[in-house]
């Protein structure tokens, strides 16, 4: 359809028609207009000269103003300008706002253009052609001059692909300078529910006088190197308003087949004729195109202007067991800039191979809102792969989980396979526009797959490619040193406040020969160093022996909840360990970790070189944080109204070697008379706390009840440490009295 020029005469719709498309450049003929310096003047006077201009890969926009130094009125509709480049083609540039085309004497009126140009154009390329329309040329125009682009090009220009789409051709309501200029960030293949997609980031920038939304009639899709077009949904950012001259991103998803290659694919954007579907730019996403290497940085894609926010997979590691391929990969976000930034919330799934499978992993890790300037923090993310599956050949998808967002007037129809060429000519200062379709040219094999209109609650951030991730190394070689008593270096978690302090201070075994295993008890001595109250922390851990097996603590039953500031706590754990008497059975790896942040396996937070050790064979009994001396030791037995009874008589030395906090949830120590056959003929129980408490100085152990058979001179008094786990009774020996 051919809309009516308000300002200029039929004369001068019909020569628009003819300058629309790509001409040939004409010789310009002389005349009293000529160009002078950087001006093109029409008068000794009057002049044209070009600014603002900014060139993209395939679109310039520019201004051409008009100074009038004449006595009487010029009216820019009697003018025109094109680009053209060294090549001889031609390009129609477009008028991109609306005002009066009258240059009053002594004005200077700036008219803003924009051309689309074919890829590869440069700067020193390209000049504006400024011409009179004259129907009695060839060409009806009269060429004036050219104004070199290169004079008026910023500093900065614009290296990614761009489109500049003039809205009013979509939307005949908004205001002539209604346009964006689009722009494209990164491009990702990823699975979905078995099914493959891409997820291309799209920049727009509102270069418009006025707020605007994407028009609904503004739709997009994917074109291959063969022409298989996949039509696009809005998976973000459709109703986003865009502010005057500021910019904000959508997110574009679109289907894809398995086989579909990626080279040679382009994003299209076009809008529906009725019948016939136009095709306003198209942006090749080779550039685009995006996956990152293990331990290599990229930009944040989710962050607000301002922020300097990146992302890697630090490493990834993994492990060959019967239920498939564990592995796990780091991820780490950094705040590069000055000022704080919001954390998001990231998920993420393994990708394998072409048959879309993809295995979800979680961080659940309780993490601060913001991330202040130049710190870190870390996700980890476990999976099991399939047996068999080459995690070097897998992939990672970071993914930010979103509040949801529906796509709109994207994808409700299905286009066509139809290839229609249309272009645009708005060149008079009235801003009305004079369209023209060229033709259409139907191509058989073009396919569009449409999706309609859906919503999503994660947005994909990054692709990762996991070559190079290593086999994960057995912990009992790679524990760093440490002695008993020391602080325990932690990774930053969410398990351990960083005001907390926690030391591993006891770790000793029993030999339970009747039961098949021993149990060896460690004790963690719990510090908070902060200023205020906080829940005592629930640590998992685990033995590792040199074979790689690994025995899980079991933590006491019972223990305080609260931590108030600058007081300790002491909590032990048991664990069940083979009934094996070699030297090499004492040394372990103690390997702290977190398995509630993560959805699969576990986090180590540290691993060290630990030891079991020697019960002492003096008088001195350790039981932290108490040390019994025992001074004398003697066992009797005493008969009474027809009953025995044993006695222990101890005199002891009891200290409380360290401060920390002692409550009935302690260990207990448990006294029990073995006769000369083995058999426990009477157990008797005591505490270092509460009623009823060992204390320095001498004391009586009795058993009483005894049968006449029971009594044996042969009988030895065991003295165990006691401790309550959800997996029963735990007990260490730590001295025979005979």
């Amino acid at each position: 359809m051919i809309r009516k020029l308000t300002t200029l005469s039929l004369k001068h719709t019909t020569l628009a028609l003819l300058l629309t498309g790509s001409l040939a450049a004409a010789s310009l003929p002389t005349g009293m207009a000529q160009a002078a310096g950087e001006a093109v003047y029409i008068s000794s006077a009057s002049y044209f000269i070009i600014s603002q201009a900014a060139l993209s890969s395939s679109s310039l926009q520019f201004a051409v103003s008009l100074h009038n130094g004449d006595q009487n009125a010029i009216d820019f509709n009697q003018y025109g300008v094109r680009v053209t480049d060294t090549s001889g083609h031609s390009f129609t540039a477009k008028l991109s706002e609306k005002k009066s085309a009258s240059v009053l004497p002594g004005q200077d009126t700036s008219f803003r253009f924009y051309a689309n140009l074919a890829e590869g154009e440069s700067a020193d390329q390209l000049k504006i052609d400024v011409f009179r329309w004259d129907a009695g040329q060839a060409d009806f125009m009269k060429h004036l001059g050219q104004l070199p682009v290169s004079s008026a090009i910023g500093e900065g220009q614009v290296t990614v692909p761009e489109e500049i789409i003039n809205l009013r051709t979509l939307d005949s309501t908004l205001a002539n300078d209604a346009s964006l200029a689009f722009q494209l960030g990164q491009s990702v293949r990823v699975s979905e529910n078995g099914k493959w997609y891409l997820y291309t980031q799209v920049s727009a920038k509102n270069l418009g006088s006025s707020s605007v939304k994407l028009p609904a009639a503004l739709q997009f899709r994917l074109v291959d190197a063969n022409g298989l077009k996949y039509a696009s949904t809005y998976a973000n950012g459709s109703s986003t308003t865009f502010l005057p001259s500021e910019s904000d991103t959508l997110t574009l998803k679109t289907p894809i087949s398995k086989q579909m290659a990626m080279s040679g694919t382009s994003l299209e954007f076009y809008y529906l004729n009725q019948s016939e579907d136009v095709t306003l730019g198209n942006m090749s996403l080779n550039a685009s195109l995006q996956t990152t290497a293990l331990n290599t940085k990229q930009v944040y894609s989710g962050q607000q202007d301002g922020e300097q926010m990146t992302v890697q997979a630090s490493t990834s590691q993994y492990s060959t067991q019967a239920d498939g391929v564990h592995v796990q990969t780091v991820v780490t976000l950094s705040n590069d800039g000055e000022a704080s930034a919001a954390i998001p919330s990231f998920i993420a799934t393994y990708q394998v191979g072409d048959s879309g499978t993809a295995l979800s992993a979680a961080d659940n890790t309780a993490r601060s809102a913001f991330l202040a300037p130049k710190e870190t923090t870390t996700f980890y993310f476990n999976a099991i792969l399939p047996s068999g599956t080459d995690p070097n050949a897998a992939q990672l998808v970071l993914w930010e989980k979103t509040s949801g967002t529906t796509g709109a007037g994207n994808g409700g129809g299905t286009s066509s396979a139809g290839n229609t060429n249309s272009t645009t000519s708005t060149n008079s200062a009235s801003g009305d526009t004079t369209s023209t379709t060229a033709g259409t040219n139907e191509t058989s094999d073009s396919t569009t797959v449409s999706t309609g209109s859906g919503t999503t609650g994660q947005m994909p951030v990054a692709v990762f490619l996991l070559k190079g991730a290593s086999e994960a190394k057995n912990g009992f070689t790679t524990a760093a040193s440490y002695s008993i008593g020391n602080k325990l270096t932690l990774t930053d978690n969410s398990i351990v406040n960083k005001n907390v302090d926690v030391s591993l201070v006891e770790l000793h075994a029993h030999e339970n020969d009747d039961l098949g295993y021993k149990t060896a008890i460690a004790k963690y001595k719990i510090t908070n160093n902060g200023s205020n109250t906080i829940a005592l922390p629930e640590l998992q851990n685990e033995l590792l022996d040199s074979n790689g097996n690994s025995y899980t603590g079991t933590r006491q039953s019972s223990v305080t909840t609260q931590l108030t500031p600058g007081s300790s706590y002491v909590v032990s754990y048991s664990y069940l360990l083979p009934n094996r008497k070699t030297a090499d059975d004492e040394a372990f790896a103690l390997n702290i970790y977190d398995d509630k942040s993560v959805s699969e396996g576990k986090v180590s937070l540290g691993t060290y070189q630990v030891a079991l050790q020697k019960e002492d064979e003096g008088d001195t009994i350790d039981l932290y944080p108490f040390s019994l001396k025992v001074n004398d030791e003697s066992i009797s037995w005493l008969y009474s109204g027809g009953s025995y009874s044993y006695q222990l008589n101890l005199d002891l030395d009891i200290t409380h070697e360290d401060q920390v906090i002692i409550d009935s949830n302690f260990s207990t120590i448990e006294f029990d008379m073995v006769d000369s056959l083995g058999r426990i003929v009477g157990t008797q129980t005591s505490s270092l706390v509460g009623t009823g408490k060992l204390t320095s100085g001498k004391q009586k152990i009795v058993v009483t009840g005894l049968k006449n058979e029971q009594v044996d001179s042969g009988v030895v008094v065991n003295m165990y440490e006691v401790i309550n786990t959800p997996n029963g009774t735990a007990k260490r020996l730590i001295k025979q009295f005979h």
